[in-house]
């Protein structure tokens, strides 16, 4: 009687055990068909569009006879570099945002931005890629080092770090005008409404923010 019983209870337990893997297999299905990454674009159509309205607001008016070409690089800290978008989750702690990743590496796509917006911005100066500047033998440069680019817990999108600007041959005395420019800048802007596409629209703000910052600068 007890052996019957004992295979009885062993028994039930093997079939809860099935039932519970069973059940685990069928929520980890779900979750898997019901997970899909989104991908985001820092710069789109829209976007440019807006900054070519810039350039004719700004510009108007402005012909110059021809603008010096500067060699632009932008570098971003290493931990940027990963497909995912970034969260700050208190001070000393960032996440990656699971299932939101961008559709082009995010260097890439910043050093489009700034492109477009400082060449839409500038009056005297058109800003070309370093390896184009390099092959033309371009003596200006611009070098904007980004620490910091993502949206916080507190609901803010922040962007800080660096840039160098100098001209070789006003360095070495041969022309008239500035040495060298270094200078940090930081920019916070509240998120207008929750979602990281809504984060991606307020980073892609600040980069023009950091745009007219430079051109403004150098331009002096």
């Amino acid at each position: 009687m007890r052996l019957i019983l004992t295979m009885r209870l062993i028994l039930t337990m093997r079939l809860g055990l099935i039932s519970l893997f069973g059940a685990a297999l069928l929520l980890t299905g779900c979750s898997s068909a019901s997970s899909s990454n989104s991908y985001y674009l820092l710069n789109s159509y829209s976007a440019a569009g807006n900054a070519s309205q810039g350039q004719i607001a700004l510009n108007q008016g402005v012909e110059p006879s021809e603008k010096t070409n500067v060699g632009l690089t932008v570098q971003l800290a290493e931990y940027l570099n990963s497909p995912y978008l970034v969260m700050q989750i208190n001070q000393h702690k960032l996440s990656y945002a699971s299932f939101h990743m961008w559709a082009e590496p995010l260097a890439d796509e910043t050093l489009k931005a700034l492109q477009l917006d400082l060449n839409a911005i500038s009056k005297t100066l058109k800003f070309v890629p370093e390896a184009e500047a390099l092959q033309a033998n371009e003596l200006a440069q611009l070098s904007i080092e980004i620490d910091y680019f993502y949206v916080t817990a507190q609901s803010k999108v922040v962007l800080a770090g660096r840039y160098q600007y100098h001209n070789k041959l006003e360095m070495e005395g041969k022309a008239k005008g500035r040495q060298a420019i270094e200078q940090t800048f930081t920019f916070e802007e509240p998120l207008e409404a929750d979602g990281y596409s809504q984060s991606v629209t307020q980073m892609r703000s600040l980069l023009l923010k950091l745009a007219k910052q430079v051109a403004v600068n150098i331009e002096r």
